[in-house]
């Protein structure tokens, strides 16, 4: 039998935000006053047409874009889409997935690390006395494994069915269609312990569902009204169901506050967008605060990457503003698909490593556009934040901006870079990352806010990683030096800041001292 492979990643996770030091309001412009009339920064910012980016969006992505209410609360990733499933494809009736011989040899000649262990003469043996079998069926798009099957030998069964009596699986006959109906329930019962899982699949149907399906599927064998299922598709099947177990079981939930979060779900748009360049669907939460509709007047966005974890601090983030603590910000987080593990090192470099050219496009040119023309956006003092692997994206969106013709962000928040990660490493322009990809050669002056930060304590955690190179928290202090050698000193535009903590931990708190204006 095949076995499932689980997927191993590297726990390098989380993320983290900050607001820019000089705050998302911007730099304070001086303004001629008369004894009589005094000029507010409001007054300045609503004065002041909002700038309009370019939509490079295709007619198909724009098509793919969904708007709707909140699903987070709901646990999507539990929920299995049977559009997609291998089983969809074959939703118009009874199929059956026959073996014969031939199957079986060519599978041996294919994969033989299947039949590792046995010997020659077993496997000889095995084929010499071979009869074909039925691996298992698909009714109307739902999919059985091979533990309830018409008998296809010739020796007077009607059918018959596998229990596991601690140790094994020992076969059992069904002598003909009304002893089925009676033992039905008790196998079904059976079925539902964990031992069954890998061999008896059945898509989430419920009781009465399954004894229908089983039913037609043996009377469609008897009355050769079935269809044939290619070789193979049992077992992937299997494969996909118990690999989507495996990631709903371990990490594949987003950390939520689900008693906060519910307090809030009004206030947040959802978005879905297809991109076509990364071949992957991002998931996007919109939220405002109370009594802000996002068109009066611009508002900065503040945008989270790995929203798998922060959008968890948006509740607390609004709170800030509806008491007054914070100025009104949209506030945007960009996670992946539900049906991934947005937690996942290899799902998050494939994004932020490999794929860093390919989002950058997309929140350049698509995502930050777009919600522009839902929103009035005050892209000037709007900021990018990224931690971790997010931390060394955010550091390639700021060193690549001056690339695009849009100019979504004023601020980037650069939080704990992984640059010694194996991800980063493996980067093909790694060696580009150290100069900063040129940012600094081509700009005589630098018109970027930006904040770098890290945990005091988190050195000692990676300390394996770092080889020759910088640690986290020198590399946030000598980016921050790279940046401020261009800039008056008067004015420096990049500050470094350490947090008494490790890797991750200080986030919440950071993001409520920026966006209350605290830099």
């Amino acid at each position: 039998m095949k076995n499932t492979k689980k997927i191993i990643t590297l726990a390098l996770c989380t993320i983290l935000v900050t607001q820019c030091f000089c705050g998302c309001k911007g730099k304070k412009k001086e303004v001629a006053k008369t004894e009589t009339d005094t000029v507010s920064q409001a007054d300045i910012s609503s004065a002041k047409e909002p700038a309009k980016l370019k939509n490079h969006m295709t007619e198909i992505e724009l098509a793919s874009v969904t708007e709707g209410p909140l699903t987070v609360l709901d646990e999507p990733w539990t929920k299995q889409d049977k559009s997609d499933s291998i089983a969809a494809s074959y939703s118009d009736g009874v199929y059956l997935e026959i073996w014969e011989k031939e199957d079986v040899l060519s599978q041996m000649e294919e994969y033989p690390e299947y039949y590792e262990g046995w010997t020659e003469e077993e496997k000889e043996q095995y084929i010499e006395n071979f009869s074909p079998y039925i691996e298992g069926f698909v009714v109307d798009g739902r999919a059985y494994g091979s533990m309830i099957v018409p008998e296809i030998d010739e020796n007077g069964w009607f059918g018959w069915y596998l229990s596991f009596d601690g140790n094994q699986f020992i076969s059992n006959e069904i002598k003909d269609l009304s002893d089925l109906k009676n033992k039905l329930p008790d196998i079904l019962k059976e079925y539902q312990k964990k031992d069954y899982q890998y061999v008896f699949i059945a898509e989430n149907s419920d009781e009465e569902t399954m004894k229908n399906d089983i039913i037609r599927a043996f009377e469609a064998y008897q009355e050769k009204t079935y269809k044939e299922l290619p070789i193979g598709t049992r077992n992937a099947i299997a494969d996909a169901y118990m690999m989507n177990r495996f990631r709903q079981e371990e990490d594949l939930s987003w950390e939520l506050d689900k008693d906060k979060i519910e307090g809030i779900k009004d206030q947040v748009t959802e978005y879905t967008f297809v991109d076509a360049e990364l071949d992957r669907k991002l998931v996007v939460h919109v939220a405002l605060p109370k009594d802000c509709d996002g068109s009066s007047e611009a508002l900065p966005a503040l945008v989270l990457t790995d929203a798998v974890w922060r959008f968890n601090d948006i509740e607390k983030l609004l709170k800030e503003m509806e008491e007054g603590r914070a100025a009104p910000q949209i506030l945007i987080s960009i996670g992946q698909d539900y049906k991934i593990c947005n937690s996942d090192n290899v799902e998050r470099s494939a994004l932020f490593c490999e794929g860093k050219d390919k989002f950058l496009d997309f929140i350049t040119n698509n995502l930050m556009p777009y919600l522009g023309e839902k929103y009035s956006i005050d892209y000037e003092n709007s900021t990018l934040f990224g931690h971790s692997l997010g931390g060394v994206f955010a550091h390639y969106a700021l060193c690549n901006s001056d690339q695009y013709e849009n100019q979504p962000f004023g601020c980037y928040i650069i939080g704990s870079p992984a640059f010694w990660s194996p991800y980063s490493r493996e980067m093909s322009d790694y060696a580009k990352q150290a100069n900063d990809y040129g940012y600094l050669d081509r700009n005589d002056t630098i018109t970027k806010r930006v904040f770098i930060t890290a945990g005091s304590d988190e050195d000692e955690d990676y300390a394996e990683y770092f080889e020759d190179g910088d640690s986290t928290t020198e590399s946030i202090a000598h980016l921050a030096e790279r940046i401020n050698a261009k800039c008056d000193p008067a004015s420096p535009m990049a500050k470094d800041k350490l947090y008494k903590s490790h890797h991750y931990q200080y986030i919440p708190d950071m993001l409520i001292e920026y966006v209350d204006g605290g830099y």
